[in-house]
C-alpha cells in the first residue's frame, strides 16, 4: 500500500490514493518511518518548520493531519489508521504493507541465506529486494528525518548490492555481472570492496589480463585521488592472480 523506496505513492490495490500537498506528504513520510509508534507533535512540528515553527504551527498540523487522515480513510478497511494520541500521532500499519519494511526483511533474509552457505537463496531474496527500488527513498520528500533515513539506505542499498553480486560470484556467474560491477564501480570508484568482486568474476571467467588491469585502475584511482594504495586484501588477491594461483569464485581472498 505504502512505497517509500522511490517517490512516495499511496496505492488501495490497483488505485492510488493522491496525497499531494507537500505538508501532507512529509507528515506521512515521517509517520512510515516510524510506523506503530507515537510520533509527537514537537518532532512532526521541528520537521514541517525547521527554521522555527509559526504561531499557528499547532492549528496548521491539526489541519493538515485531518485532511490526511481523510485521504487515507479508504485504507481503514484493511488495517491501517491514523489516531491522536496523547501527544502526538499513531499510523497503524499491518505487516507487509510498507514497502521499505519488506526490503529490510527480504535483505536479511539474504544475508542470512549467504552466512549459511546458500548462494541460491541468498541471490533470490537480494535480487526481489533490490527489484523493489524506484529510486532514492521518499524522493520528492525533503525533511531531516527523510534525510537521514535515506543516507542510511542509501549504504543499506549498496551493502545489498554487494551481497547479491557476492552471491552470483559464489554460484560460478561471475563473468555475467561483469557489467554491473563495472556501474557500480563507476558510480563508487573507492569502494575496493566492488574492485575485489570484479577482479574475481574477471579471474574465474578466464580473463586474467583484465583482472590485473581492474587491480592497476584502482590502484591509479586511489594514487592519484587519495594518495594511499589499495588495502592488504586486494593486494593479496593481485599476487594470486599475478601468480597465476586458480581463481575460486566461492572466496574472496580475505576469507582464505
Amino acid at each position: 500500500m505504502f512505497s517509500l523506496l522511490g517517490p512516495l505513492q499511496v496505492m488501495d490495490s490497483a488505485r492510488e490514493i493522491p496525497v499531494q500537498a507537500a505538508k501532507q506528504r512529509a507528515i506521512l513520510a515521517v509517520l512510515l518511518l516510524r510506523p506503530n509508534r507515537v510520533v509527537t507533535f514537537d518532532l512532526l512540528t521541528s520537521e514541517l518548520w525547521a527554521a522555527g515553527p509559526p504561531a499557528t504551527a499547532k492549528t496548521s498540523l491539526q489541519t493538515y493531519v485531518y485532511r490526511l487522515r481523510q485521504a487515507i480513510a479508504p485504507l481503514v478497511a484493511r488495517g491501517v489508521e491514523l489516531q491522536t494520541q496523547g501527544s502526538g500521532y499513531l499510523l497503524t500499519v499491518p505487516d507487509g504493507v510498507v514497502d521499505l519494511r519488506t526490503f529490510e526483511d527480504l535483505t536479511v533474509g539474504g544475508a542470512e541465506a549467504l552466512a549459511a552457505g546458500d548462494p541460491g537463496g541468498a541471490a533470490k531474496c537480494l535480487r526481489e529486494a533490490l527489484a523493489m527500488w524506484r529510486g532514492p527513498l521518499l524522493a520528492d520528500v525533503d525533511v531531516e528525518l527523510v534525510r537521514q533515513e535515506r543516507r542510511r539506505l542509501e549504504e543499506i542499498c549498496l551493502n545489498t548490492y554487494e551481497m547479491c553480486l557476492e552471491a552470483e560470484l559464489r554460484l560460478g556467474r561471475g563473468i555475467h555481472v561483469v557489467p554491473e560491477l563495472e556501474q557500480f564501480i563507476a558510480a563508487h570508484p573507492f569502494r575496493e570492496t566492488l574492485w575485489i568482486m570484479v577482479m574475481r568474476a574477471l579471474h574465474s571467467g578466464g580473463r586474467r589480463m583484465e583482472a590485473l588491469a581492474a587491480y592497476r585502475r584502482l590502484y591509479r584511482i586511489l594514487d592519484e585521488e587519495l594518495g594511499i594504495r589499495p588495502n592488504a586484501e586486494v593486494q593479496l588477491l593481485y599476487q594470486d592472480i599475478l601468480h597465476g594461483h586458480p581463481a575460486s569464485p566461492l572466496l574472496s581472498s580475505g576469507q582464505r
